[in-house]
């Protein structure tokens, strides 16, 4: 697709990481690719067939200081010259039908919507067994105001989502303020309130367009598993729904 490009954000390569982003790549098909973190320019993309499409990669490398997921997106996202783009975690993939759900439901019944959420496959690490799926809630019946579609009311009280994979307008992202860099935890939670409060559709695609990894050992998820309180992430999530109402960034940090 012409009107995406996809962020693949890593906070330091290594040659453990080559498997995984072989497989993600080959699932992005001929969509534009960014690269973003330190050492990206040491991959090399191996396809495993003929058939493969190779992509156009973008590699960035991020000198700075800071190598978070969150400023690695913000940092790509300024490279993007396509109308949509959407974030791909290395050990992640898309489905067959991403880009085709995409297509069918962009403009759904002529609206102009911002965000685009894949249905996802939740799969383990360990067993490569599906344990369950994200972003389905919002097509259950009475769960959000319009079924379909997200709202500040139901996302509220709702952490199962996943916002890898999902499509946003490019544009009106950076308008909105981008990921904000403080936030170590549910910065993407944040996002998403952030954009409905500001008059933002997010639309719910009826397709399992995206798989996601968990349990892995070094992912971000088990970092903030091992070395962040229960309490302290309660109060990230209780600074979420506060910070929300604000585009900047005010910086707020946590302590005991």
């Amino acid at each position: 697709m012409k009107e995406l490009t996809i962020i693949i954000p890593l906070k330091e390569y290594e040659k453990s990481m080559g498997g995984f982003l072989d497989k993600a790549i080959t699932s992005c098909g001929d969509n534009s690719i960014i690269l973003i973190g330190k050492g990206v320019d040491n991959y090399e993309f191996t396809p495993k067939d003929r058939k493969t499409i190779i992509p156009t990669i973008k590699r960035i490398e991020n000198s700075s200081d800071d190598l978070s997921y969150q400023h690695n997106v913000n940092m790509a996202v300024e490279h993007v010259k396509t109308e949509y783009f959407t974030v791909l975690e290395y050990d992640d993939e898309f489905s067959d039908i991403f880009c085709d759900a995409f297509k069918e439901y962009m403009g759904f019944e002529n609206e102009k919507i911002f965000g685009y959420l894949p249905l996802t496959e939740v799969m383990d690490n360990e067993t490569k067994e599906i344990i369950g799926y994200a972003n389905e809630a919002f097509w259950a019946s009475s769960f959000s105001e319009r079924i379909g579609f997200v709202d500040i009311e139901s996302l509220g009280e709702y952490l199962n989502f996943n916002a890898s994979g999902a499509i946003f307008n490019t544009e009106k992202f950076k308008e909105l303020g981008k990921l904000k860099e403080s936030m170590k935890l549910v910065f993407w939670y944040e996002f998403l309130l952030r954009a409905l409060y500001n008059g933002q559709k997010i639309f719910v695609m009826p397709k399992v367009g995206y798989y996601h990894l968990v349990n892995r050992k070094g992912s971000l998820s088990e970092l903030y598993e091992s070395t962040m309180s229960e309490d302290e992430a309660d109060w990230w999530v209780d600074l979420a729904k506060k910070e929300y109402f604000f585009k900047n960034d005010r910086n707020k940090t946590y302590s005991e």
